[in-house]
């Protein structure tokens, strides 16, 4: 899964403590962002604007008399919201984070204010593909016989690759139901991560190791948005972790409550976005199975749209539907005479370029049609298909 490094919905942020970087004022239109402390205290009404993300800093909660309440009042607040958002709370080493709201994410306090931004995009991204992946298994069903990619399979899983000798500690934190792995080196890590399934990744080496073993993991595109947690000796090295694609960042040393709570959030969250993953990748193979039979019935189709349409009408968003019609788009003439089937052109085009939670499909009786969820997106792939269709002999 690609990085996206800009908000899919726009709502002002809740916030207790830190800021989300670069919403110091409201978008035009759009309430201002939530200070949840004096909210709380003045007992303020929130506006029906869904919240882009809900930042909290245990900092903050650190100097509250009345915790419980605040926590509690936070809850019915949460859970009052139309729509899932992402959590994310930011926390130092030795905090006690049990009785804090659940998590989408759980992030070191020392992160960079633009990696905690594209955090935050991240998150936003994911609980969009997890809803997408819903709508297409009851839209579209199961395809018999479908089988999946090793990386796919398995129960809740937790790799750590290192000799940092922490595997025990690590263990004793982690939930029963989740098996470990160790790995000596990042060659052994390579091969059990091309074997099964891994819902995180601790990176336990010194800070050297931990950065390259960071690289090559993140330039596999199987595992680019699977959460890995660099264990870091040095304050310095916080940053640059975070930089090199680490989730988290573990700062020695270690407290087990408060590990136990940041394993069990990102465990969570990626098997989360492992099963999207896999129902996604089922999906595509559906839609690709009826290339040939006529196209997607249309029925099948309207169904996928209304539910689609329904949820991101929550977030304040629509449907972007782009007829992948030769003739909408720079179509050089030389291309029109030598493609022999340019309309199937275009289509794998779209399918090739675009992100896996866009739906490309050919609908039986209306043609090759690509649905967004953004109107960025919508322009993207339609540079793309541009940008391939003029410097592309066909």
């Amino acid at each position: 899964m690609d990085s996206e490094t800009s908000l899919l919905w726009h709502g002002p942020t809740w916030f207790a403590g830190r800021r989300l970087p670069g919403s110091a004022g409201p978008i035009p239109g759009l309430t201002s962002d939530i200070d949840l402390i004096t909210a709380w205290r003045t007992q303020r009404v929130f506006p029906d604007t869904l919240p882009s993300v809900i930042l909290l800093d245990t900092e903050a909660f650190d100097q509250l008399d009345q915790r419980a309440e605040f926590n509690a009042w936070l809850s019915a607040a949460i859970q009052d919201l139309r729509t899932d958002v992402p959590i994310l709370l930011l926390c130092k080493a030795d905090d006690d984070l049990a009785d804090h709201v659940r998590a989408t994410a759980i992030v070191d306090r020392e992160v960079p204010d633009d990696i905690l931004f594209a955090t935050a995009c991240d998150l936003q991204r994911a609980l969009m593909r997890s809803e997408e992946a819903r709508i297409r298994r009851m839209s579209f069903g199961r395809v018999p016989g479908y089988g999946s990619a090793p990386h796919h399979k398995g129960t809740s899983g937790l790799l750590i690759v290192g000799m940092g000798g922490r595997f025990l500690q690590v263990q004793q934190a982690s939930q029963r139901n989740v098996e470990i792995v160790g790995a000596f080196d990042q060659q052994m890590g390579e091969e059990y991560l091309a074997q099964r399934a891994f819902d995180a990744v601790i990176l336990d080496d010194t800070f050297d190791e931990n950065l390259e073993n960071l690289r090559r993991i993140r330039m596999d595109a199987r595992f680019a948005a699977l959460p890995v947690l660099a264990v870091a000796e040095q304050a310095s090295d916080v940053p640059t972790l975070f930089r090199a694609g680490a989730s988290d960042v573990l700062r020695l040393p270690l407290q087990e409550a408060n590990l136990s709570m940041r394993l069990a959030t990102a465990i969570r969250f990626g098997k989360r976005r492992r099963l999207a993953d896999k129902v996604l990748a089922e999906s595509h193979k559906w839609l690709t199975g009826h290339l040939n039979t006529g196209g997607v019935p249309q029925a099948f189709y309207s169904r996928y749209s209304d539910k689609a349409g329904a949820a991101l009408a929550e977030r304040g968003l629509q449907i972007w539907e782009m007829k992948l019609l030769p003739e909408n788009f720079n179509t050089p003439d030389e291309a029109t005479l030598l493609a022999s089937d340019l309309y199937g052109t275009v289509l794998s085009i779209a399918d090739a370029t675009s992100r896996e939670e866009d739906l490309v499909c050919f609908v039986h009786d209306i043609g090759p049609i690509a649905v967004l969820k953004s109107e960025r997106g919508k322009a993207r792939l339609q540079a793309r298909i541009n940008a391939i269709l003029g410097h592309t002999r066909l």
